[in-house]
């Protein structure tokens, strides 16, 4: 199991404007900003495996999971990405 303190910490202003990745232990990562619509905006996670990018990895090797889009939400998406080994 990867421990979350050994994840790259993102912060919410960076990921307002970009998607943040990162990998550790065969494991790929992206946390990002989705807008659903005018009034909802969800952080996004996403791991999936070595050793393409996020764009070059097949969707159906992609496991996604959606939170809050706040600081308790992306601590809740880093806990979900370091039980994802």
């Amino acid at each position: 199991m990867i421990q979350t303190d050994m994840l790259h910490r993102p912060n919410l202003n960076y990921i307002k404007k970009e998607r943040f990745t990162g990998s550790l232990n065969g494991l790929r990562y992206a946390i990002y900003k989705e807008v659903k619509d005018e009034e909802h905006t969800v952080l996004m996670a996403c791991s999936y495996p070595e050793p393409f990018c996020f764009e070059k990895t097949p969707e159906e090797q992609k496991k996604y999971k959606e939170f809050e889009f706040s600081e308790e939400g992306l601590n809740e998406a880093i806990n979900w990405l370091g039980s994802e080994e």
